[in-house]
């Protein structure tokens, strides 16, 4: 499926019927809207990119849309990697639709001549029984329901491994619980200077930003699944704060400096949704070598204050962590995050 340049080019409606098959899903998991999109603002999610490229598929069943695949191989100079995403609509399920969407993913990533497949499975903590038995990661102490989903994963030939907690954060944080946080980051965090900037980051900082990115998949908990490097230069940074803002949901950036270098150290990123009550916390990192400073706290306080400015009718923020990335997770305990649902990276070696 070609991603067509405005909804208006969407003549067939296969564009608005794929995202609706996404939405569709999304309901039928959360029980709620906050990952249901507007098909014009995943215009710029989907559109091509220089530095990935995406296959899309679209599944009708009787000339209705009812499933679709997403793969994205990175163009990075030596990447082992892609990631298969397939969605079927719970309607339209055990047709068999979601073997062949799986099956096709798999020979587009042959096909791109990469070995290491990612695809993901997500499950709603209260939707999961209690005593349910689970699939352990190989990395990791928390496991995956053994339910329907992660049985199909199996039965394709996938390993899970690595799960993640997403965990939401309800706001505003009490004055009591921000002042003693704050005054805890403040203590440890001399010889920083920590910075926010909304939409683009500022001309002088944008090289030591593309840097610390850079570090993500280096610093990351990734034991039981397979990264490829990433390269970052301020060109990556401006084409993926463009592409954010064009679907809708700019980048609110808190960052930590080390006022005796001048290099940015840690980081962390919102994607504001505008009009949306639910705001997305993507990365947040703070480089090896400057760790045990509080920073990873400092910068998540400094957008969460931002944001008040930004956006205030914001309710909540959700978030993604390794379930072995205790720090970060500590950090997030402190500041109220709840655990919601479980994310499950599954991977398979095509030898």
């Amino acid at each position: 499926m070609t991603v067509p340049e405005s909804m208006d080019a969407d003549t067939d409606g296969a564009f608005a019927g794929f995202v609706d098959v996404g939405n569709d899903c999304a309901l039928h998991l959360w029980h709620n809207d906050d990952f249901v999109y507007d098909p014009a603002d995943q215009l710029a999610w989907y559109r091509p990119s220089p530095f990935r490229v995406r296959m899309l598929y679209l599944a009708r069943l009787d000339d209705v849309p009812t499933g679709r695949l997403i793969v994205t191989v990175p163009l990075e100079e030596d990447a082992t990697t892609a990631e298969v995403e397939v969605h079927v609509i719970p309607a339209a399920r055990r047709h068999g639709i979601g073997t062949a969407l799986l099956r096709q993913g798999e020979e587009l990533v042959a096909d791109a001549g990469r070995v290491d497949i990612s695809t993901f499975t997500e499950h709603v903590i209260a939707d999961i029984p209690p005593g349910a038995q689970t699939v352990a990661p190989e990395a990791g102490p928390t496991g995956l329901p053994a339910d329907d989903v992660t049985r199909f994963a199996l039965a394709s030939g996938y390993r899970l491994g690595q799960v993640e907690l997403v965990s939401r954060l309800s706001l505003p944080l009490t004055d009591a619980v921000r002042e003693r946080l704050q005054s805890e980051a403040d203590s440890r965090s001399g010889g920083y200077r920590i910075v926010t900037w909304w939409m683009r980051c500022p001309d002088e900082l944008v090289d030591g930003y593309a840097a610390a990115r850079a570090r993500m998949v280096e610093d990351v908990p990734h034991d039981g699944i397979v990264l490829d490097p990433e390269h970052w230069d301020a060109e990556r940074v401006r084409e993926e704060e463009q592409r954010w803002i064009e679907a809708g949901e700019p980048a609110l950036v808190a960052a930590a400096v080390h006022e005796a270098t001048g290099d940015v150290v840690a980081y962390t990123i919102l994607l504001v949704a505008q009009g949306s009550k639910k705001v997305e916390q993507w990365d947040t990192l703070v480089v090896g070598a400057h760790r045990g400073h509080r920073l990873g706290l400092a910068v998540k306080l400094a957008n969460l204050r931002a944001l008040t400015s930004v956006a205030p009718g914001v309710e909540r923020i959700l978030t993604w962590n390794a379930a072995e990335n205790g720090p970060m997770l500590a950090i997030n305990d402190a500041l109220g995050f709840v655990p919601s649902a479980l994310n499950g990276n599954w991977q398979k070696h095509r030898d």
